[in-house]
């Protein structure tokens, strides 16, 4: 009676099934993904891996930059302690 019983529902869910692909409500629900895909395609979108890939290499800049400031203030220390009037020599004196 179990095997009976499943049987039925599954070709009545087999039925239903090639009902829904023949009818109408199918049809709009594939021209609806058509204009869904058709407009997201003319905006400026990005995938979620490019999203994920530039968020990374912004990351690293950031770090970059934050390791770059605090070397040019290090360097500004060391310039400003180094000459007394940090206003009569400019970093280009140096070189000459």
């Amino acid at each position: 009676m179990n095997d009976s019983f499943r049987q039925r529902n599954t070709a009545f869910f087999d039925q239903i099934g090639r009902l829904i692909e023949r009818s109408p409500l199918h049809d709009a629900q594939r021209n609806l993904r058509a204009l869904a895909h058709s407009a997201a395609g003319r905006l400026d979108l990005v995938t979620r891996d490019e999203f994920d890939a530039t968020q990374r290499m912004l990351l690293a800049a950031r770090q970059q930059i934050d390791t770059l400031e605090a070397q040019v203030r290090e360097l500004q220390a060391r310039l400003d302690a180094g000459a007394p009037d940090a206003s009569a020599s400019s970093p280009e004196d140096a070189w000459r």
